[in-house]
């Protein structure tokens, strides 16, 4: 009967260890894909709600309730980036960095989309290090993903979608596909090779496990959970995992009857598995759901040339908050607080310095990512949009030790002041096109030596895609005639038919 209560003690004892570690890094994630107007909201808010926290009037005070030790930069030769963080963030049209004609200051340039989640999958796509086939198989994923983030397709009609494709391509039909939720299943999984199922279920596998939002492309709410406590390090064979496989339905009804008499686990032992359980997202998709279709730009970073040296300051137009002396010191004095309060009091101060923690480490993690993110694209911030370097997710992930949707969350809807203008973090990233000479380029900078190229052609004869090609082959780069074809829309060029009557026409 010990070794039983011994067992059941130290299983409560991880669990609630656990429960603490998850609170901390759902809240360090939650913080993490704030903007600055979002989390100068969100500490107004706790402010409000959690009297223990207070707001410093001294902007140079150091956190006292700091977990973290002092960000050493050193190690990745960058510690020269970052300003005084006292000094005053500049307005907008500071001429001492920007010339006020610049395109990107103007008002029109300040307005934004508000990113959709489908947005935010294909940029991550994008930059991914899945193969092409895969990425291929992905994007019909992400296509067939709704607003809240399911995946509203079978396996067996995504395959179907992805041999009718492939055969296209192959057999070079034009047909159009349609209607193809409507197809008959049975036949789908017939014609689907198996291979081919299970290298879908593979991609699905990563977006679901690496792609932000975590969870994200699931088949339904079980699946969903699940991932989403793998994530947060809960074993596949623990309590928390057996509730969502087993009785979701019940947690669903708060119907604890059934599980207490099949599990043989305590009912606090419960309780706690299932505040764990509801403290997870049953919509992926919720942070991008259609708020307002305009927003206002305000940058969260800061990059300016100063002595030919790059420095970085973070915006810190957010309150400043410690934790009251006056409840630390209450709280030392329980015996003679009634039970409620004193229970009160020890909440809000745990919540308080979770909220200290997180944002030591919040801050600690985005600097990381923002050193390295600039000290790349060094070249494009002293000399252009032309100039920036090939950069994925996962370069930026791997360099600082963090997972690539870490990178992905806090880049995401972020925009930095640069002296190039006032533009999108996630646009200095840019993929990878292979040279023979060794040195990859970037998406950007074969854009721009194709517009050179095309600029530069005789009216008389124009370049054809394939000649463009060539012209890359001959400067050691890998670009086929199909991708240039896809760069020639992008930069809204037109073939090289049209190109040449246009030329005609225009010499008339």
């Amino acid at each position: 009967m010990s070794i039983n209560l011994s067992q059941t003690t130290s299983q409560r004892l991880i669990l609630q260890q656990r429960l603490v570690l998850t609170q901390e890094l759902q809240l360090f994630l939650k913080l993490i894909q704030m903007t600055t107007l979002e989390l100068k909201d969100y500490l107004e808010e706790q402010l409000i709600e959690n009297p223990t926290l207070e707001e410093s009037q001294d902007q140079t005070e150091k956190n006292e309730d700091s977990s973290n030790e002092e960000i050493d930069f050193n190690n990745m030769g960058n510690d020269r980036l970052f300003r005084d963080q006292n000094n005053d963030i500049p307005h907008y049209s500071s001429r001492e960095f920007f010339d006020d004609s610049q395109e990107d200051t103007t008002w029109e340039n300040r307005i934004s989309s508000a990113e959709s989640l489908i947005d935010h999958l294909r940029w991550q796509l994008k930059l991914s290090a899945l193969t092409a086939q895969e990425k291929e198989i992905a994007s019909i994923i992400i296509g067939n993903t709704n607003e809240d983030g399911y995946l509203e397709m079978d396996i067996e009609e995504i395959a179907l979608i992805y041999l009718k494709q492939s055969a296209n391509q192959t057999n070079g039909i034009s047909e159009n596909i349609t209607n193809e939720k409507s197809c008959n299943t049975e036949k789908a999984s017939q014609d689907s090779d198996k291979k081919y199922i299970a290298i879908i279920k593979e991609v699905l596998h990563k977006i679901q496990s690496s792609f932000d939002p975590t969870g994200v492309c699931s088949r339904n709410l079980r699946e969903c959970l699940k991932i989403q406590a793998l994530d947060l390090g809960y074993p596949e064979d623990g309590l928390v995992l057996e509730l969502i496989d087993k009785y979701l339905e019940e947690l669903n009804e708060n119907d604890l009857s059934n599980i207490e008499d099949i599990i043989q686990d305590s009912a606090q032992q419960i309780q706690e598995a299932m505040s764990v359980i509801s403290s997870l997202e049953p919509r992926p998709g919720r942070p991008f759901f259609a708020k307002d279709s305009e927003k206002y730009i305000v940058p969260d970073f800061y990059v300016y040339n100063v002595g030919n040296e790059l420095q970085i300051q973070l915006n810190r137009d957010f309150p400043k908050v410690r934790i009251s002396n006056y409840y630390k010191n209450l709280i030392k004095k329980e015996k003679s607080l009634p039970p409620d309060a004193k229970k009160f009091i020890k909440e809000k101060l745990e919540a308080a310095h979770r909220i200290m923690k997180c944002l030591d480490e919040r801050e600690a993690t985005v600097k990381k990512i923002i050193s390295k993110i600039v000290d790349v694209q060094r070249d494009f911030f002293e000399h252009g949009k032309k100039y920036i370097k090939p950069l994925i997710l996962k370069d930026v992930a791997q360099s600082v030790g963090v997972h690539e949707s870490t990178v992905s969350r806090i880049t995401s809807r972020r925009y930095i002041q640069t002296p190039q203008g006032t533009i999108e973090l996630k646009s200095l990233f840019s993929r990878r096109i292979e040279s023979s000479n060794g040195k990859d380029v970037s998406f950007e900078k074969v854009k721009s030596i194709m517009k050179n190229i095309i600029d530069g052609e005789l009216p008389l004869s124009p370049y054809s895609d394939e000649d463009i090609s060539k012209i890359f082959e001959r400067r050691k780069i890998k670009v086929a005639r199909r991708t240039v074809a896809k760069y020639r829309k992008i930069l809204k060029i037109p073939s090289s038919s049209t190109r040449s009557r246009q030329y005609k026409e225009n010499s008339k």
